[in-house]
């Protein structure tokens, strides 16, 4: 409802719409902009990187892909954030989103393989 609703909104005036967001997007874009200067100096601890790689390995995740873009996730999460050290809670938000979609399906299996990530991570990292 909401998108239709904006959509309308943009529709009757677009200038109007446009000039709406602009606060939202300038801080956005500034927050982008000191992320990346940001990032080079983010920091993942060794114990953090170690229980990724578990989570990927228990969960059979093919390959290193998995293990690799979610420490890259939780790097650019945490520089996003204003921050040099990566969280535990950066990784909770970005695994499921970085390996849903690398895990095996199982035909008979009715759980979605986002909750099967969350539910990994939280007997990992406890």
């Amino acid at each position: 409802v909401k998108i239709v609703e904006e959509r309308a909104k943009f529709d009757r005036d677009p200038k109007a719409f446009r000039e709406s967001y602009m606060q939202e997007q300038l801080k956005l874009q500034n927050q982008i902009f000191e992320a990346r200067k940001l990032l080079p100096k983010v920091q993942i601890d060794h114990g953090i990187r170690v229980k990724i790689s578990q989570v990927c390995s228990e969960l059979n995740v093919d390959g290193l892909r998995g293990d690799i873009v979610s420490n890259r996730a939780a790097k650019a999460l945490a520089a996003l954030k204003g921050r040099e050290e990566v969280a535990t809670e950066d990784v909770m938000t970005v695994i499921p989103n970085c390996l849903r979609h690398r895990l095996r399906k199982d035909p008979l299996e009715s759980i979605d393989s986002g909750l099967l990530v969350v539910e990994k991570f939280y007997e990992v990292f406890g």
